[in-house]
């Protein structure tokens, strides 16, 4: 459903900051933006002739904000439009920005907890965005994405998920779920262990969890032998 440029925690250098994005013709959906994203988007050449920019935030960590001016200024200046942001922190999202020398001007700010993308490549989307509990200091979220008509639950950085979106996946309202997955187990983990995620995913609906975020402390072997996938 989406293609991931890193699936690395922050200081898992080798698999790259998390970052998913889906494109189709002109027009590119991102989700969050890391110190090392705006470089691989260039590599990686997927900024090439886009026309239309949609980034979700799900947090202002700066593996998952620290290139976002980066790209909002070669978005305004090169591609010769303004990104569309989506985060529900107006405030915080805004003087964070501003700090960095980039004002209101070069970007579209959305910050509505359900929103509606109507995109002549995309097509229509839905994001509907939820707290998570990650850290203290900052407001963090997932969401559940209707892309394609399918569901997908993203969880950003959260070290739960909760009873609601397991039921959905049950039953089948989510058909995928998107979950930052670490190999670390010990209280006040702002990440979700493997060992956590085992004992909140039922065996027979593990095919549906794409582990993400990954530490040093995980393997994909470690993973995949307990039934879930690498995003």
């Amino acid at each position: 459903m989406i293609d991931f440029i890193g699936t690395g925690s922050a200081f898992n250098v080798e698999r790259g900051n998390t970052s998913a994005f889906f494109r189709k013709d002109k027009s590119l959906l991102l989700i969050d933006c890391g110190g090392g994203v705006f470089h691989e988007l260039q590599k990686l050449n997927i900024l090439n002739d886009v026309e239309k920019v949609y980034i979700i935030i799900t947090h202002t960590h700066p593996d998952h904000v620290g290139s976002l001016g980066d790209l909002i200024f070669y978005s305004y200046y090169i591609l010769k439009n303004k990104v569309n942001i989506f985060f529900p922190e107006k405030t915080l999202l805004e003087e964070l920005l501003t700090k960095l020398g980039v004002t209101s001007e070069y970007y579209n700010l959305n910050t509505l907890n359900k929103v509606n993308i109507n995109d002549r490549a995309l097509g229509n989307l839905e994001i509907d965005f939820l707290n998570v509990t990650h850290v203290n200091t900052i407001p963090a979220y997932g969401f559940v994405m209707n892309l394609n008509n399918k569901n997908f639950y993203y969880s950003g950085d959260s070290n739960n998920i909760s009873k609601e979106i397991i039921d959905k996946l049950k039953i089948g309202e989510i058909q995928r779920i998107y979950q930052d997955t670490c190999g670390l187990d010990y209280e006040g983990n702002g990440h979700l262990s493997l060992k956590k995620l085992c004992g909140l995913i039922p065996e027979e609906f593990r095919s549906k969890i794409y582990c993400m975020h990954l530490d040093q402390y995980v393997t994909e072997e470690e993973i995949k032998a307990n039934g879930f996938n690498i995003a």
